[in-house]
Formats: structure tokens, sequence, C-alpha cells
């Protein structure tokens, strides 16, 4: 049985992927989508190349689709998969930390703040 709490972070975890590919997919697949994915991606610096913005559309794509079939597959089989959210949770944390380490910028470790407060949310639900 699920619980209110983990439907609501299953749901939230559902529309958070579903958002992240639909923009992200749309970003590559646009002529000018790395100009117009800077825009939304602004936790990079200023500085980042089209190819960094590149590797970073496609990771938030990525982290999408991986969002996306966890929150899904768990709807489908009418059961919270905790373990299964936590370690996409924990590859997501992983990436953002990663790139916080590398950027050394601080919109990038707010970001990575963000994934492991989402991480911590989890582990109070």
């Amino acid at each position: 049985m699920v619980t209110w709490k983990e439907e609501i972070f299953r749901a939230f975890l559902l529309a958070f992927g579903t958002g992240q590919i639909i923009a992200n997919a749309s970003y590559l697949l646009k002529k000018n989508g790395i100009n117009l994915a800077r825009r939304q991606h602004q936790e990079l610096p200023n500085y980042a190349s089209d190819k960094m913005m590149k590797i970073k559309v496609a990771c938030m794509f990525l982290a999408g689709v991986m969002f996306f079939m966890v929150s899904s597959i768990s709807y489908i089989f009418h059961s919270y998969f905790s373990l299964a959210i936590l370690v996409s949770l924990i590859l997501f944390s992983i990436y953002a930390i990663s790139e916080a380490i590398y950027y050394k910028y601080w919109k990038t470790t707010g970001f990575a703040v963000v994934s492991v407060i989402l991480l911590g949310v989890y582990a109070i639900i």
C-alpha cells in the first residue's frame, strides 16, 4: 500500500521527469536549442561552451527519463519501489554534486544542494 506522502512524491517525480524530457528533448532537437537551453539552465556559468551545455541538456534529459520510468513503473505496478527511487535520487545527486565540483560556481552549487534536499525529502518520507 502506498502512503499519501509516497503518492505525492512519486507524482512529483513523474511531473519533474516528464518536464525534463519534454524541455531537454526540444533543446536537443531544435536548431537553436542550445541557446534556448542557456535560459533554462542558468545554473551553469556564462563561460560554459556549447558542448558543455549540450552535455548538461543530455544529462538532464536522461535524469528525466530515469525519474519518469521509476515513477511510471511504480504507478503501473501499484507499488512504491523505494529502492529504485532511492537509487535514482542518489544518481541525480551524484550528477549534481559532480557538476558543482567541476564548475565551482555558486549557482551550480545551489543546484547540487537542491538535489541533496530532494534526497533528504525522500529520507523523511
